[in-house]
């Protein structure tokens, strides 16, 4: 299973009034990791929309919180996709702080959406194929 870790800083952006990151942000450095995650397997937005994907909508997100990120903090975030269901990939994310604490753990379960011009939404979920799985395997 391949992962992408990554470094990030607290910055003062990130931050509420108490200087520790604002929940929302967790959320979107998730949804950018996993962009990271499939760009580094050659699979950016573009090369799936060449193969027709449209995207990979959020059905469900959650996280759960141990330490707070406080500014300036430097941080690690590991993401990989813990599960491939046959229309569905659960994609995992592991936020630590420089010392090895656990700063939070979160998901988010992804809906695999193909073009589907004969459809009322012009979109439906397909299965995923194989061979894209196959590119996140070690």
């Amino acid at each position: 299973m391949k992962h992408l870790v990554q470094a990030l800083t607290v910055e003062w952006a990130h931050c509420d009034a108490a200087g520790i990151v604002f929940y929302p942000h967790f959320y979107i450095w998730f949804d950018q990791a996993t962009e990271r995650l499939f760009a580094a397997n050659e699979l950016t937005y573009a090369a799936l929309r060449k193969r027709g994907i449209l995207g990979m909508p959020l059905l469900e997100t959650g996280a759960r919180y141990e330490n707070p990120c406080q500014l300036g903090e430097p941080l690690t975030m590991d993401t990989w996709v813990e599960k491939w269901q046959r229309k569905t990939l659960l994609v995992k994310h592991r936020v630590t702080h420089a010392d090895g604490r656990l700063a939070l753990e979160g998901f988010e379960l992804r809906a695999w959406v193909v073009d589907a011009p004969d459809s009322a939404r012009g979109m439906r979920a397909d299965p995923i194929p194989s061979d894209i799985i196959a590119l996140f395997d070690d």
